[in-house]
């Protein structure tokens, strides 16, 4: 143990000599403002220590190194130490800092979480399986790839052993095979569980009887259940339904939703199976695919956007859909499945013995390791078959007992990458190992595909090829073109962008009554196919705050306020040039993650974009400061509460770069609409134009309140008054937007945190991807070529 208390004039004792660089730098600059507990900035040198394995007093060496680096300390009304001496002082302490960091750098074990495990065992068996029971994963750093918060729990190893249950009894099948069944069927023939006809009474109240079928006008209440099909008690499977339908009095498409599943009890498993676009006047075929996934479901089709009657069905003038003969045929699925012959090859089961069963597990275990396994390995599964036999298990039982173990080994469950070596405190840096090629096939893979990696790779790591950086270009084009690319989508944006929290809150139907089912999905899908297009298209990483395009359907084109676009199939549009969208930012997706479904809140849009867009997050606020909750009647402005934390010297540094940015987007409700004014529930204020919501034609409550203030002032120099300057201002640091979005990637492929020591990594690839005018799928590339994403 050292004291170095000579060093600062201060009681400070720790382990391991601070240089002398830093010491004395801080002595002349520093220690004056910092020495106790009421220090500016909350930093002081009396009690910090230079220990810097550990974690805490790393981390506040690390806001020192980075507040001198952005020449916030010293301060500019004090003396300012030479250049020379500055960059000398944070050269010897970002050296120290990734020194110690590197010591204490070990590689935890990372396990496959809920998503890859579902598209692992997929892809070793090649057939579609559906688990369910596997726990949460917990997030870590924004990411459920972490292996720091992947821990496995007693419950977790439980969920195993259940969920390799239903691995194998999609890879084997049913011991008999189902009848297939051939549903033709009409509404008008539906009948009750007492065999009374089904609809009858709603015939010229609901329903409009026709020569071929039944006319609905039913968005909510419609008792439309193909309830013959549910008495069939159809064995769950994938089944293919048609309908025949048109619509009526109408001009526009009409659009239809089914649903699948329990639909009539409503205690079990339900699920949309789509919308569908009908035609107006001329019959059309709907056409649909879906999995029911328990006995004895059925299907529920109900119009979308329609308005409802209950008494004058035969005179209604109001849009509806005649639905005419209906077909329902499944299970689809082969029998036995494919994957069962693909596993046990040609064998007889009822006279295969162990020499078969050997062959079995030999052959499968290279692929579920996803490395070639040593003569031994194959063993203790062998073993397992044997004690299972000798028990008096038939083969088929005996080998499930076998292959169970092997889906629930840690050499299956986790990925294999080895650690570094470890680094004395004082030692220099050794050279970075790189991991193996097979390590570096499965890293790949696991990050655009969120599975194994298929045959090619493997094949290319095996022959010593992957690592070459033409091929490695190659097979990451080869990977994006792939169908299996759309899990990076659905699993990136759903963590980088909070999309996996859209239902997190509801927003007040007092407030909000036209939101519904297809405004949320289609949010959803525009910010997917816009990350995709970026993608597809190598297009800039600006474009991920700035565009002049973005995908709409009819519902998510109302809701913006643009004309011209018909049906709900989600496609490209060039926005008009007055638009107020384009970008993340303005997509309703991200504006009601942002929100609370009540009321939106310029610290938590301004948090968001600090955090997920430009990657400079503030310090958390003080234990002592409430939260901002405005009142929605109107009484007092966002703007004048937040106007009170920044008078506050705690609250004013933070507030200062946290507010202007959601200001910005103040002029967005919690439902991702424009607004010019809030909405409040206070009677006293002002109606607004319209008596029932569009689409889901609720009756409004809501009352017009106070004007909105989006003025966006960001410093001396910056003020804007519109969303489009403010996005311009955002986009016009693409280094910053490049960086944030690299690290994000990093932690999301590398399942690890980034520390100190990636910094350098970080700025090579942003250096790199603008050499590629920033484009979206070079910085892909940049990841993948980088030394930080070929090391443990």
């Amino acid at each position: 143990m050292v004291v170095v208390s000579t060093l600062f004039a201060l009681p400070m004792t720790t382990i391991g000599q601070v240089p002398s660089s830093i010491s004395q730098f801080l002595q002349t600059h520093c220690v004056d403002c910092h020495s106790d507990r009421d220090s500016t900035g909350g930093i002081q040198f009396n009690d910090l220590g230079f220990d810097l394995s550990d974690q805490e007093i790393a981390r506040r060496w690390i806001l020192i190194h980075d507040r001198i680096a952005a020449g916030e300390m010293p301060p500019a009304d004090t003396d300012q130490p030479a250049t020379a001496t500055t960059a000398n002082f944070l050269k010897t302490l970002g050296t120290a800092i990734q020194v110690a960091e590197h010591g204490r750098s070990d590689v935890v074990l990372r396990r496959l979480n809920r998503h890859e495990y579902q598209n692992t065992v997929r892809d070793l068996f090649q057939t579609d399986v559906l688990v369910n029971g596997l726990p949460s994963d917990n997030s870590t750093n924004g990411f459920d790839t972490v292996g720091e918060g992947l821990a496995t729990s007693a419950e977790a190893l439980q969920a195993y052993l259940d969920t390799a249950d239903q691995v194998l009894d999609a890879v084997f099948g049913l011991p008999t095979k189902p009848a297939y069944i051939r549903h033709e069927t009409n509404l008008l023939d539906q009948v009750d569980w007492k065999g009374r006809p089904q609809l009858e009474n709603q015939i010229g109240k609901m329903f409009r009887r026709t020569e071929k079928g039944l006319v609905i006008f039913q968005s909510n209440y419609c008792p439309t259940n193909l309830v013959n099909f549910a008495r069939l008690r159809a064995p769950a499977g994938t089944y293919r339904g048609t309908l025949q339908v048109r619509a009526i009095q109408s001009d526009q498409p009409v659009t239809l939703r089914i649903y699948g599943g329990d639909t009539i009890v409503n205690r079990r498993e339900q699920h949309l199976v789509g919308y569908f676009d009908v035609p107006p006047n001329e019959w059309t075929t709907i056409e649909f695919v879906d999995r029911l996934v328990e006995d004895g479901g059925t299907f529920l089709p109900k119009c979308y956007g329609t308005r409802d009657t209950r008494k004058d069905a035969d005179t209604y003038p109001e849009p509806g859909i005649e639905i005419g003969d209906i077909l329902i045929e499944g299970p689809l699925e082969e029998w036995p499945p494919p994957s069962r012959a693909r596993l046990l090859g040609n064998i007889d089961t009822d006279r295969a013995d162990v020499t078969d069963a050997e062959r079995i597990i030999s052959e499968l275990l290279p692929r579920a390791f996803r490395r070639p396994i040593q003569s031994d390995e194959p063993l203790p599964y062998i073993e397992l078959f044997n004690q299972a036999t000798a028990a008096g298990r038939d083969f088929e039982s005996a080998l499930r007992f076998s292959l169970k173990a092997v889906l629930c080994s840690p050499e299956f469950l986790f990925l294999e990458v080895p650690g570094p070596a470890q680094v004395s405190p004082g030692e220099s840096l050794p050279p970075l190992e790189t991991i193996s090629q097979r390590s570096l096939a499965t890293r790949l893979s696991y990050f655009l595909w969120s599975t194994m990696p298929d045959k090619e790779l493997m094949s290319l790591a095996e022959h010593g090829q992957l690592r070459s950086p033409d091929v490695l270009h190659q097979q990451v084009e080869r990977m994006l073109q792939s169908p299996k690319a759309a899990a990076f989508t659905k699993n990136f944006t759903g963590q980088w962008l909070d999309l996996r929290d859209i239902d997190f809150t509801e927003p007040d139907t007092n407030l909000y009554p036209e939101y519904d089912e297809l405004l949320r999905i289609s949010m959803m899908r525009e910010t997917e196919l816009f990350f995709e297009h970026l993608l597809k298209n190598d297009l800039p990483v600006t474009r991920f705050v700035d565009s002049n395009f973005t995908f709409l359907n009819h519902r998510l084109a109302s809701h913006y306020g643009i004309e011209g676009v018909l049906g709900q199939d989600l496609r490209l549009v060039q926005l008009p040039e007055d638009s107020q969208r384009g970008g993340l930012l303005t997509q309703a997706s991200i504006l009601k993650i942002t929100a609370n479904g009540t009321y939106t809140s310029p610290v938590l849009r301004g948090v968001w974009i600090l955090n997920n867009i430009l990657g400079t997050p503030t310090p958390p606020p003080p234990d002592n400061v409430g939260s901002v909750e405005p009142d929605i009647r109107g009484a007092l402005s966002i703007r004048e509460q937040l106007a009170k934390h920044q008078d506050l010297e705690t609250c004013a540094a933070c507030h200062s770069k946290i507010d202007p940015l959601g200001f910005g987007l103040e002029s967005f409700d919690p439902i991702g609409g424009f607004r010019t004014h809030y909405r409040t529930t206070a009677q006293e204020a002002k109606r607004p134009d319209i008596r029932q919501a569009p689409f889901t034609h609720a009756w409004v409550r809501y009352r017009i309140g106070s004007p909105v203030d989006s003025l966006t002032p960001f410093d001396e120099d910056h003020e804007f008054k519109g969303v489009r300057n403010f996005k311009q201002h955002l986009a016009s640091q693409p280094d910053q937007i490049t960086r944030n979005l690299s690290r994000h990637l990093l932690i999301y492929a590398l399942g690890r945190k980034l520390g100190f020591a990636d910094r350098v990594a970080v700025e090579s690839i942003v250096e790199n991807t603008a050499k590629h005018d920033y484009g979206f799928r070079s910085l892909i590339h940049q990841i993948a070529i980088s030394p930080t994403f070929q090391k443990p």
